[in-house]
């Protein structure tokens, strides 16, 4: 079946994803991506890059869509033979000026040096970081999609260890805590090549994290980069409410500092560097026994004591705030 997305028209198998992650199959196709790639198409045409990768294509959706929207030079990489066969037609059909290639990965990005490179790829991206960062030009930019939350989460902590070589509190602040780690694991990764690596843009939706990096050359930015790694405590951080324990390793720098470089102005987005972390009411109700109060009031309470308060993309009833010792005391 023909579907329309963006600017462009695709071919996609009858039984596509509606929602979630999916399964890997031929022509893989997930409309509930459309909104990563909309945010990808919005970040290239900010910084423009001369040559792209969309270096999982499935469709060739992600690729193409950069291509006519953008008009960056792009470049698709997809090994299925079946899904080749798709990205081919879907490029004739929106007469794009994207070269694609049924080969791997890793192959493809041995063709050229790219601008950007897109890794989306049906499970972790532990095994193409590496790769990728070899093969970008200096202060070019790396977009990376993780789907393995159930890691990043703390949600299993053995696997968050083996993969990540991180320890992290499966709580109301998880989702934080997990692009926190993704990001000190792919900035490490980074640095072993003498290159710097800062994040953005953060962003959680739904079943994954999309992070777009900056990559800059040389040691001195590898050292910039690492020197933004260390364990949190959220006892010592937040408030005594938490127990005595150091999370991470974890980024601790800023991971929206141009949030603004989208045309999706996420409000959410554009205040998460206002402090690491956030109050959680939630847990103040539990601290103090009582009600929850709202959002609203919360934020109420605060500006009327001078504090500017802020909602924050990782709960929906977490608050942005300086001073969150202050801010915690004040709620409850």
């Amino acid at each position: 079946m023909i579907i329309n997305e963006g600017k462009i028209k695709i071919n996609v198998p009858d039984k596509y994803f509606l929602k979630g992650p999916g399964r890997q199959m031929p022509g893989f196709y997930n409309a509930d991506q459309k909104f990563n790639r909309d945010v990808t198409v919005s970040f290239i045409r900010f910084v423009r890059p001369r040559l792209a990768l969309d270096a999982f294509g499935g469709t060739g959706v992600r690729g193409i869509r950069i291509n006519v929207e953008t008009g960056t030079r792009t470049v698709i990489s997809e090994i299925n033979k079946k899904s080749f066969e798709y990205i081919e037609k879907n490029i004739n059909e929106n007469n794009a000026d994207v070269e694609a290639y049924n080969e791997g990965f890793e192959c493809v990005l041995d063709k050229y040096l790219f601008d950007y490179i897109d890794i989306d790829p049906y499970g972790s991206i532990v095994p193409y970081i590496d790769k990728a960062i070899s093969r970008i030009r200096n202060h070019g930019y790396i977009g990376i999609t993780a789907t393995d939350l159930t890691a990043l989460t703390g949600s299993n902590v053995q696997k968050l260890k083996r993969r990540y070589n991180a320890f992290a509190l499966n709580d109301s602040f998880r989702h934080e805590t997990g692009i926190r780690i993704l990001i000190a694991f792919f900035v490490r990764h980074a640095a072993a090549m003498d290159r710097g690596a800062f994040p953005l843009i953060s962003l959680w939706h739904s079943h994954y994290y999309r992070i777009f990096f900056k990559i800059e050359n040389g040691s001195l930015n590898a050292d910039k980069a690492l020197s933004m790694i260390g364990y949190y405590n959220k006892k010592n951080g937040i408030y005594d409410y938490y127990n005595d324990v150091n999370e991470g390793e974890m980024w601790l720098g800023e991971i929206n500092r141009d949030a603004s470089m989208i045309d999706y102005k996420i409000e959410r987005l554009c205040h998460d560097d206002e402090s690491i972390y956030f109050i959680e009411l939630k847990d103040i109700s539990r601290f103090r026994n009582s009600d929850q109060i709202s959002i609203k009031r919360a934020l109420k309470i605060l500006e009327e004591n001078g504090i500017n308060g802020y909602r924050t993309q990782f709960s929906d009833t977490g608050i942005k705030v300086k001073d969150k010792k202050s801010a915690f005391e004040l709620i409850a």
